[in-house]
């Protein structure tokens, strides 16, 4: 992408359509709904701290790092996927998919939040006969938009375009004023403050940057833009409730962008130093959590409950997070001890003075649900069991979640006693859990083409779904080679089931091991 200012001709940006986040998010996630779209609440007197607050934070100068959006510290995307060479291998250039990889967004619109396009201009149109801007329009709806339809790439260049203006805006600013300095300067606030962002918005749209590496694979990348991030962070000093740190040990930097550092070295094998980063989280998520009740306690801050609880969750979560990891090193009995107070939790109905939604209910039992995989992987099948039938007790109707795996208990025991005849038609209106199920349950009573039947017909009905999903591809490409056949016939399934499937897949793509060929 040009360093160059693609901003430079577009209009000021929209507070209403622009793209926020979520601040208690674990990984990087768009708010769901809009401030805009919000009920709007009634008006209540502000009370006499909040409005001392408010008075504070409007003569507090605002701080100013453009080294945090140096184009030096991104590097370019690639323009090619393992998909892109599997097409050029297999499928002639009349099958193959038309697919962009660019990360551009192209479709003019009248919108008022526009992001750049790396296409060379052409001569006979935009700009020089047509009216409209080569960029698309972008709001939240879109990003969350390519990030359901994995079109990373383009929120990659979203996130470097924000960051890249970020940087020439405040650069701008400092060489008119005559104070070009890496260091933070203090500038005053200004009367706009839609025509900026702040440095905390600025390490949101970092953990966006990075989060979208990490989904297109790129970990060599990830990794460089991870340190020369983190250099800055380490290197920069910032004043926080009255005196000065370290920017890295500040409340600025997001709890989503130290669980990517966290993340980052198992990406590249070293499970060890993530169990270990994981580890600090959590002891600084308790940390949080202690200081928060005892400011409760004082009635100091009337917000400090409701963190509580924002803390707690991150807490359960990175938890969670590290019990899989350990669970990946082969650490069983270490996961198992560090899930069974979380599940225990979970499973314990609360007092009548609790009034609990159904939202949270669900999140309890998800959590179970999602936990009981260990002892699966353990081989503890009859603790899993137990686990799914005390958590199915605490609803009043059944959870496709536990009735999912359930199903996976029985067939790895062998008992497919509650599986259906072979039907090459299965029920339209089941999930495709369940149809997935049924056609593996069908393989295992050896009704082989049945099987490859009710997976084609899956994957006929639901292509996108089913082209995100390796593990389906590849059990597809493996019931090829046990059907009946020759070598060449089975690798024309192969290719075919490609072709079906390229159009349909996101970023960064299938692999060759997906199809096996």
């Amino acid at each position: 992408m040009d360093s160059s200012n693609p901003y430079q001709s577009s209009p000021s940006l929209s507070q209403s359509d622009s793209v926020t986040f979520d601040p208690n998010a674990v990984m990087p996630a768009f708010a769901r709904t809009p401030s805009h779209h919000l009920a709007t609440a009634p008006p209540t007197e502000p009370s006499s701290s909040s409005t001392n607050n408010m008075n504070a934070g409007a003569s507090q100068p605002r701080l100013s790092i453009p080294s945090l959006g140096d184009s030096s510290l991104m590097g370019e995307l690639p323009t090619t996927d393992p998909l892109s060479i599997l097409l050029q291998k297999h499928l002639p250039p009349h099958l193959r998919p038309v697919r962009d990889l660019t990360g551009a967004w192209h479709t003019p619109s009248s919108l008022t939040h526009f992001a750049p396009t790396n296409e060379i201009p052409d001569p006979f149109t935009s700009p020089y006969t047509n009216q409209h801007s080569p960029s698309q329009a972008i709001t939240s709806e879109t990003v969350r938009q390519a990030a359901s339809t994995n079109a990373w790439r383009k929120i990659a260049s979203l996130a470097r375009s924000q960051l890249e203006r970020y940087s020439l805006t405040e650069r701008n600013r400092l060489y008119s004023s005559h104070q070009a300095s890496q260091q933070p300067v203090s500038l005053p606030r200004e009367s706009d403050e839609g025509e900026t962002m702040d440095v905390e918005e600025v390490l949101q749209w970092w953990s966006v940057r990075l989060y979208a590496l990490a989904r297109l694979r790129l970990y060599s990348m990830l990794r460089t833009e991870m340190g020369g991030l983190w250099q800055i962070l380490a290197s920069t000093r910032v004043e926080e409730e009255e005196e000065e740190v370290i920017m890295e040990d500040s409340e600025m930097v997001p709890f989503t962008l130290r669980v990517l550092r966290a993340t980052e070295p198992k990406f590249r094998g070293d499970t060890r130093t993530t169990i270990e980063q994981y580890t600090v989280l959590i002891h600084m998520c308790k940390g949080h959590i202690k200081r928060l009740k005892a400011r409760a306690a004082k009635n100091v801050d009337v917000r400090a409950r409701e963190q509580i609880k924002v803390w707690k969750e991150r807490a359960v979560r990175v938890g969670m997070m590290l019990a899989f990891t350990l669970a990946e090193a082969k650490d069983y009995s270490g996961a198992i001890e560090l899930l069974e107070p979380l599940v225990e939790k979970a499973l314990t109905r609360g007092s009548d003075k609790e009034k609990e939604d159904a939202e949270g209910l669900e999140a309890r039992v998800q959590l179970v649900v999602v936990a009981s995989r260990i002892w699966i992987q353990a081989g503890d099948l009859s603790t899993a069991r137990t686990l799914l039938d005390r958590a199915s007790s605490l609803l009043t109707t059944t959870s496709p979640h536990i009735t999912h795996s359930q199903t996976l208990l029985s067939a790895i025991q062998g008992d497919f006693s509650t599986s259906s005849i072979p039907n090459p038609n299965p029920n339209p209106n089941s999930s495709i859990a369940e149809q997935l199920n049924t056609a593996i349950q069908t393989f295992y009573t050896a009704h082989l083409d049945d099987s490859i039947l009710a997976l084609e017909i899956v994957l006929d009905n639901t292509p996108a779904q089913i082209a995100a999903a390796d593990a389906v591809l590849f059990n597809i490409a493996t019931l090829y080679e046990l059907a009946a056949g020759g070598e060449r016939e089975v690798v024309e399934r192969k290719r075919g089931l490609l072709e079906k499937t390229a159009k349909w897949t996101g970023e960064p793509g299938a692999s060759g091991s997906w199809f096996k060929l």
